[in-house]
């Protein structure tokens, strides 16, 4: 009978805190979205201007985007979309000139942004390929778009089937070699 009674006092409790934490969050201030900036590639990449950031652009580098990973059905690719966000912080930090050297190469999974409309249909993501025009707005912002050789054609396409403007490297191995060999800083989006 004591431990009946002690169970439901800890499952009276137990349901007192939660209740108080439900009302609790109704009274919380709500979140406000970040108001994101598209200084220089309008509509991708956006960015939160943060003038009292302690770590803060620097001019120069080299910086490749090491992507792997598909993006959900529709969605944009993350690779190509934080190059895009880079070009935006240097837009907004008035540093266009000094930007770093951007690439991105597109691997594995990735490399479904790379592929023209009919071939994208045919990946597991379907339909028309959702970076078409953030490719086009990369490149037109000095980005280089680069896609694995080995994944297009291991993938079953045909380097055809690759998006005009972006480059085909003989393997993203090679790629990345190549490139930390040349003194560029490698960061991987997954």
């Amino acid at each position: 009978m004591i431990q009946s009674i002690h169970f439901v006092q800890r499952v009276s409790l137990a349901l007192l805190i939660a209740v108080a934490s439900v009302v609790s969050c109704f009274g919380a201030e709500p979140v406000v979205p970040p108001t994101l900036q598209f200084p220089k590639i309008e509509t991708y990449g956006g960015v939160v201007d943060l003038p009292s950031a302690d770590e803060r652009p620097r001019a120069g580098g080299r910086v490749v985007f090491d992507t792997t990973a598909a993006a959900p059905a529709g969605k944009l690719n993350r690779g190509l979309e934080s190059a895009a966000r880079l070009v935006n912080i240097y837009e907004l930090e008035k540093m266009t000139p000094d930007r770093p050297k951007i690439a991105v190469i597109l691997h594995f999974n990735a490399t479904a942004a790379a592929l023209n409309d009919v071939a994208h249909a045919k990946t597991p993501a379907g339909g028309v390929n959702p970076n078409r025009e953030l490719v086009e707005r990369l490149l037109a912002n000095g980005v280089e778009v680069w896609v694995c050789g080995q994944s297009v054609i291991r993938g079953g396409h045909a380097l055809a089937d690759v998006l005009p403007g972006i480059r085909i490297a003989h393997s993203a191995m090679i790629f990345n070699l190549n490139r930390q060999t040349d003194g560029w800083t490698t960061l991987a989006v997954h």
